[in-house]
């Protein structure tokens, strides 16, 4: 006698319903063991695998039978544990199925398996030995083998036959290598396609062929080969024989089942699904995998279609698509409300399927911005959804116990006669019957878990329809489209909510139902509109400036290319109406970057929105995963654009709300531009090398200059950069197939960088980019050499140029070479100077911008006298002056440059403070005012109070008053001190003629 290995605990092993019929079958089956298998006559006679096998007896007349008809796997499961008599089924099948050379052999060979593993995952159910995932992970890794070894088969046959060329050795056996690069697919949809198959499911198969990977060589239509092919495959699962059968086999997940074939080519699905698929499509299409056949091609039709299944914006139309579909299911079946006997614990209210769409309506929603969404499995959907903060902590856990126990109540609903139910028994006895076979003390201990659970699901089932259907029909509003005057209730309601002209406001939302606008011109999208409108205009009358802002709402949905995405998304969250009417009534560059890209909206419904800020390495992993989906340089650069736009709106938004400073939102912008060109740097050099190859030894850095080097980036900034290049030996070219020198190779290397910044795509620019402060201007070179750069810098370049150093830093490139360049920098500002000569240089050269973009708008904070450019040029004349003896002062930063003087003590600890102070507040003010004006601040122009109140609150003062009185004060104040320090003494050298300071490029 073997030992018994497995583990079987008392209070998992479910008593037997009927318990005469289990004793009299045990005594049956103590008979046959004595007979049979003498040997394990006392491992059969131990108390706990008596109660096992009272509890299989007297439950299940299926597994009674199972055990009579191969008491061996009962055997095996006993004394090797399930895990091991698994392992061991499955090596036996793959080494014997291959070499069958009958379909009658193979289907015996099947039939007799799938019997001995279905007892063997009963044991290991009924038993507690395995959770529920490797309950449904060893039928669904057995309804693969059957399959993919069943495809070999079919595939040789027809290689044998002549119709399908040899795709190996010929006469090779039917291994299901044979069938790998044979063009032939078969997809795993549903539960096989998700690893979660049930006790007594049918499988859900999808079958293609590839043309261009096909060697059909018979003399019929290739066609009617595959579909003769998929026929025989469900003849071999799903034919009933003298031994069973395998697997049921659903075919009707094909596109278009009813007019299509059963096997279909994959450029006709590509076609169907990217031209007509539907919503229930795709969340089908999230669960399929290939598991038979060739699946390289497989996976490569997958990959095609991926767009189709993962809609790159957030989707509320799909959510509304599930939701009638599992309506339809209810009506069909005729479910009713939440019961215990006679419920479906499959399709009825609370049930496994409420389950699954719930974590598919979330996957459809949002997977295709949030790619950890993108699996097959239901519970990993729904701690995946737990870890995104999607969900609550408690519905998680709800869900997930609810979820463990329908499917194992499932199971014994199915185990008790292998059948494909899912219901309770409807009379009280077939549901006592069901709980003890679940192990329960009583009927009525059971009913009450049954109905908590199935509770639980069908309230938070839903919660999530209701949260996404917020917004409900206001029938009164729907007079107001009936023609004719406009009733005057209607009338006084839009007046008392603060629109002017009230006749004018039902002129233009009456005009939205003319369909005169592109995006209103289906049913659907202005059937949306009047359900929408009571609530557009409440939140547009909370702004400061109603009529206006919903005009701006007018020329907002003029330019909307398709309505009913976003109608949708307002349905679903109407507070995003009320960002929209802020933005639109108070922000004139946000509210234009929103018109251009309105489904940028997607992203405030992202976790951490309105929370906070990524850093630098936060934005970079982030970028760098959202790249990795990329298929091409096309699409880094599209990928790159869509989530630049999106982090740009996030800061915007902050911005506007509060949530951040104006100077929180400049280290932000700094930081995103960072990110973008550290991620797509690489890529650039990846695309461009496929041409030209590399350079051995050689490599590039990108430095940043003006307010990109200092820290200061704001919404509208151009990025000034300088490209310098390293490589070992001056006369070495690329080991590409068009070879180019090495100055060549980086002025175009730099150009593509340069191009995949600025170019147009269908998701619009990342940035501007400005090369005029590298060396020579615009006469030099696009990329110079690290020596040439040292060498310009050390004996050519023009004064000004130093100053225009002091904010350069290495941003980007190889990591060696950003280290040099950045020693050359710090060595050449630290070069001791001729005091006059700074100076002068300093003084004319603030002349000389003031002539040319001077103004007297105080708010122009930039140009304005006393504004940045003073300060600049202070902390410019101050680090090179005094560097020498101190580099420490050095920062391309001019707030902290300011801090380091005055630590070093080279002014007035009161007027480092009050530079410091100054430097603040205008870099606030320039900040707020290109993010949201997109240009200057002008009281004349934007004097709505939201504006007012926002630009207060993002500088920190208590009122606009306050805020005015100290920009005027500021400015006097940096004004007098430039004056007392450069300019003033400036006026009183002679320039020598010798002096040439330059044109400024």
């Amino acid at each position: 006698m073997l030992d018994l290995t497995l583990r079987i605990a008392a209070d998992k092993v479910p008593e037997p319903f009927d318990r005469s019929l289990a004793t009299q079958k045990l005594a049956d089956w103590h008979a046959r063991i004595a007979q049979d298998h003498p040997e394990h006559d006392a491992l059969f006679r131990k108390p706990e695998v008596e109660a096992l096998l009272l509890g299989l007896f007297g439950n299940s007349p299926y597994l009674s039978a199972s055990a009579f008809k191969t008491p061996e796997a009962l055997i095996a499961v006993l004394t090797q544990g399930p895990d091991a008599a698994v392992e061991t089924l499955f090596e036996s099948l793959t080494e014997t199925l291959p070499k069958l050379d009958t379909q009658d052999a193979l289907m015996r060979a099947l039939r007799q398996a799938k019997l001995r593993l279905a007892l063997t995952v009963a044991v290991a159910d009924i038993t507690g030995h395995w959770p529920l995932e490797k309950v449904t992970g060893a039928l669904s890794e057995f309804a693969e083998l059957a399959v993919d070894h069943a495809v070999a088969h079919i595939v040789r046959a027809r290689m044998v036959a002549g119709d399908l060329a040899w795709t190996g050795e010929t006469g090779a056996p039917a291994t299901p290598a044979l069938a790998r690069s044979a063009g032939y697919i078969v997809l795993g949809m549903g539960k096989l396609g998700g690893r979660e198959l049930n006790y007594s499911s049918d499988i859900d198969l999808i079958v293609m062929f590839d043309g261009e990977v096909v060697q059909y060589v018979g003399r019929r239509d290739p066609h009617d080969c595959f579909i003769r092919m998929t026929r025989d495959l469900v003849k071999v699962l799903q034919e009933r024989t003298a031994d069973g059968y395998v697997f049921r086999v659903d075919l009707a997940l094909r596109p278009d089942p009813g007019a299509t074939p059963v096997a279909i080519s994959v450029d006709a699905a590509e076609i169907y699904y990217q031209s007509v698929g539907l919503n229930w499509e795709r969340a089908a299409m999230i669960k399929a995998r290939p598991v038979g056949g060739d699946l390289n091609a497989g996976r490569g039709f997958l990959d095609r279609i991926k767009a189709f299944v993962w809609r790159k914006h957030l989707d509320y139309v799909a959510l509304e698509d599930i939701h009638a579909m599992k309506a339809r299911i209810h009506s069909h079946h005729k479910h009713g409300g939440v019961k215990v006997a006679g419920q479906d614990v499959k399709l009825g209210p609370g049930g496994i399927r409420e389950i699954e769409f719930f974590v598919q309506a979330h996957q459809l929603i949002s997977g295709g911005r949030t790619p950890e969404l993108r699996i097959k499995q239901t519970m990993t959907g729904i701690e995946v959804l737990r870890q995104l903060g999607t969900i609550s902590e408690d519905d998680a856990t709800d869900l997930l116990a609810a979820y463990r126990f329908l499917r194992t109540l499932e199971h014994r609903i199915q185990m008790t006669r292998d059948e494909q139910t899912h219901k309770i028994p409807d009379r009280p006895e077939g549901v006592a019957a069901i709980a003890a076979f679940m192990a329960y003390p009583s009927a009525e201990a059971f009913e009450t878990d049954v109905l908590h659970h199935l509770n639980a699901v069908r309230r938070r089932y839903d919660d999530l329809f209701s949260e996404t259907h917020t917004v409900n029909a206001d029938e009164r509003w729907n007079r107001l489209f009936a023609g004719g005057e406009a009733p005057d209730d209607i009338v006084d309601d839009i007046a008392a909510l603060g629109f002017e002209n009230p006749g004018a406001i039902v002129d233009m939302v009456r005009s939205w139902q003319t369909g005169r606008f592109r995006a209103l011109r289906t049913d659907r999208a202005r059937a949306l509109l009047k359900i929408l409108l009571p609530v557009i205009l409440r939140a547009f009358a909370k702004t400061a400036e109603p009529t206006r802002a919903l005009q701006r709402f007018n020329d907002f949905l003029s330019r909307l290319p398709s309505g009913v995405q976003l109608l949708t998304l307002f349905q679903a969250n109407p507070n995003l109406l009320e960002l929209v009417a802020e933005i639109l009534g108070t922000a004139p560059a946000l509210s234009d970057f929103l018109a251009h890209n309105h489904l940028l909206l997607d992203s405030v419904l992202s976790p951490g929105f309105m929370t906070g800020l990524p850093d630098q390495q936060e934005l970079e992993d982030d970028l760098t995963r959202a790249l990795a989906s990329a298929a091409d340089f096309q699409d880094v650069m599209d990928l790159s654009r869509r989530w630049a736009n999106e982090r740009k709106f996030q800061i915007g938004v902050q911005l506007l709300r509060g949530i951040i400073t104006a100077s929180h939102a400049a280290t932000a912008h700094t930081a995103l531009a960072e990110a973008v060109i550290r991620c797509m740097l690489p890529a650039v050099e990846d695309d461009f090398a496929r041409r030209h190859g590399r350079i051995p030894g050689g490599g590039i850095a990108l430095i940043a200059m003006g307010s990109f080097g200092g820290f200061e980036t704001s919404f509208t900034s151009d990025l000034d950069l300088i490209f310098i290049y390293q490589v070992p030996e001056a006369d070495l070219s690329s080991d590409g197939d068009r070879p180019l020198p090495a100055s060549q190779y980086f002025a175009r290397l730099g150009q593509r960088i340069i191009n995949a910044l600025t170019a147009l795509t269908g998701e619009g620019r990342l940035y501007e980019v400005d090369m005029q402060l590298r060396p020579s201007g615009r006469a030099g070179p696009l990329a110079v050499s690290v020596e040439a750069f040292e060498t310009y810098q050390r004996g050519q370049a023009w004064l000004w140029e130093h100053m225009a150093l002091t904010r350069a830093r290495p941003v980007a490139g190889t990591p060696g070479l950003m280290g040099r360049v950045g020693e050359v920098i710090r060595s050449v500002l630290a070069t001791p100077r001729e005091p006059d000569k700074v100076l002068f240089t300093v003084a004319d050269m603030r002349r000389r911008l003031a002539a040319e973009f001077g103004t007297e708008n105080p708010w122009g904070v930039k140009h304005v006298r006393g504004g940045l450019l003073d300060l600049e040029f202070i902390a410019q004349y101050l680090q090179l002056l005094y560097g020498a003896n101190d580099p420490s002062i050095f920062s391309p930063h001019t707030v902290t440059a300011f801090r380091n003087i005055r630590r070093a003590g080279l002014i007035q600890p009161e007027l480092a403070d009050e530079l410091e102070r100054a430097c603040i507040l205008m870099d606030a003010i320039r900040g707020f005012s290109r993010q949201i004006l997109g240009g200057d601040f002008d009281p004349a122009q934007h004097a709505s109070p939201a504006l007012l109140k926002a630009l207060t609150r993002s500088t920190g003062f208590e009122s606009f008053d306050a805020l005015s009185e100290a920009v005027t004060a500021n400015e006097t104040r940096v004004k007098a001190i430039f004056d007392d320090m450069i300019a003033h003494p400036a006026s009183l050298l002679k320039n020598p003629e010798d002096q040439d300071h330059g044109e400024r490029p």
